[in-house]
């Protein structure tokens, strides 16, 4: 078995607890969402579908514990788990995911106060970036920053304007 294969429960175990964790806060927070009462009488309010993407997300996450958990058990019986690597390193492996989750946490932070469009087509930009290959930067700047624009445009003008969706203008007002 090869040594990039051995790690692998890693790869399950450490995203399985992180989108576990993230599962549970986003079912937490369904609570706090205002019940719409429709005109009609249905057994199904605005919280079905929160709840069960929520679940589904958490059981899934704790699927992948499980399967890891499972990988290292296996392992550690035939004596071939690998020399144990800090957390850091693990992480810098994988640091295009944790740049991510960084990203959409100041994308979703700043939404308010900034607004909708400029924070979309600045976390669009940053994350084409995030997602390619640093030599590939320069050639990618001029594209990635015409796609984010466009991005966050077309995305404020099908919420706004298709679909009477009411987004956060921020302090510059770019509610437009």
């Amino acid at each position: 078995m090869s040594m990039k294969k051995d790690k692998q429960y890693k790869l399950d175990i450490i995203p399985g607890i992180v989108l576990a964790a993230f599962s549970i806060f986003y079912m937490l927070q369904i609570p706090k969402v205002r019940v719409f009462k429709s005109l009609g009488a249905t057994p199904l309010t605005n919280h079905f579908v929160p709840y069960l993407w929520g679940g589904c997300m958490l059981a899934l996450s704790l699927w992948l514990v499980i399967r890891g958990v499972m990988k290292y058990n296996r392992l550690k019986k035939q004596n071939a788990l690998p020399p144990s690597e800090s957390f850091f390193a693990v992480l810098w492996d994988k640091r295009e995911v944790v740049f991510s989750f960084i990203a959409l946490a100041l994308y979703v932070g700043f939404m308010e106060s900034i607004g909708f469009v400029i924070t979309t087509c600045i976390y669009t930009f940053v994350q084409i970036l995030i997602l390619t290959p640093r030599e590939r930067w320069a050639k990618n700047f001029l594209p990635a920053l015409i796609i984010a624009l466009v991005t966050g445009f077309l995305l404020f003008y099908v919420f706004k304007v298709m679909l009477n969706v009411l987004l956060p203008v921020g302090i510059y007002g770019m509610g437009l």
